[in-house]
């Protein structure tokens, strides 16, 4: 005989399914009730399968068939449109991912050109540097070839400087003032410059008679202009020495000095 492993108790004849057994089965047997009411989704097709209603025109295994049918069509419509949210997400994922890849391209790509239109700039600065470079190279070349010219043409200071650029201008000095008068119609600049470095001289910018009103100061410069004041160098040109003999006098003459481009440069020291 043999013992049952569930109760315990010893089966005869037909062997008896143990308690456990039998209770798994009914389970079982209850979950796929469970299955095929869930399954139904008229309840009067579960009530026409128990013989609670009377059948209708249809039989009840046709209904049940139909109902059945048409829970796997909807099961399959909810498949087909959890697949489209699916695909739906995942091309909303995939447009933002290019998104963001065409952001990051052009941010790339502004970076790059942000970097070029810097490097051309530094490039253009360096050219520009060196051209100027050149330029005053060429500019202080020029100059030391005008000083070394000037002083073999007998420049020495500052009376023959304003001498040699009267000469320059074609002015007769027996007519100084009528020569600087017409120098200074033509120089507006020059005119605007002696006027603003000698206020003293009360001569306005917009007077119509400022042009001979500063010929006359520049003819009468040359009696102040000793020689020997505000030396000529060779190698620098003129040399003036602010406020000598007076404030008006140097400034005017740096201001003919750089009006007609000879080399000039101003020194604070006064002169032994």
């Amino acid at each position: 005989m043999n013992r049952s492993m569930c109760n315990g108790r010893v089966a005869a004849g037909r062997r008896a399914l143990p308690t456990c057994a039998r209770s798994a089965r009914r389970a079982a047997a209850q979950r796929t009730m469970v299955l095929v009411y869930m399954s139904l989704r008229s309840v009067a097709v579960i009530a026409e399968l128990f013989g609670v209603l009377p059948p209708e025109e249809a039989p009840v295994l046709q209904k049940l068939v139909q109902a059945v049918k048409e829970d796997v069509e909807e099961a399959q419509q909810q498949r087909q449109q959890a697949e489209q949210r699916k695909d739906d997400v995942v091309a909303v994922m995939i447009r933002e991912k290019d998104e963001a890849e065409r952001r990051k391209d052009e941010a790339e790509r502004r970076k790059d050109e942000a970097e070029r239109r810097k490097d051309e700039a530094v490039a253009m600065m360096i050219r520009e540097k060196d051209e100027k470079m050149v330029l005053a190279d060429k500019l202080r070349r020029q100059e030391k070839l005008l000083a070394q010219a000037m002083y073999s043409a007998g420049v020495r200071d500052g009376r023959s400087c304003l001498e040699y650029l009267e000469n320059l201008s074609g002015i007769d000095k027996s007519k100084r003032v009528n020569g600087w008068t017409k120098v200074l119609q033509g120089r507006p600049e020059l005119v605007n410059c002696l006027a603003k470095a000698a206020p003293s001289w009360g001569v306005a910018v917009n007077n119509p008679k400022a042009a001979g009103i500063l010929a006359d100061k520049i003819a009468g410069m040359f009696k102040v202009l000793n020689n020997r004041i505000h030396t000529f160098v060779p190698e620098l040109g003129l040399v003036v020495y602010n406020g000598i003999p007076d404030s008006p006098t140097s400034e005017a003459l740096v201001c003919l000095a750089e009006a007609f481009g000879v080399p000039c440069e101003r020194h604070q020291a006064v002169p032994p």
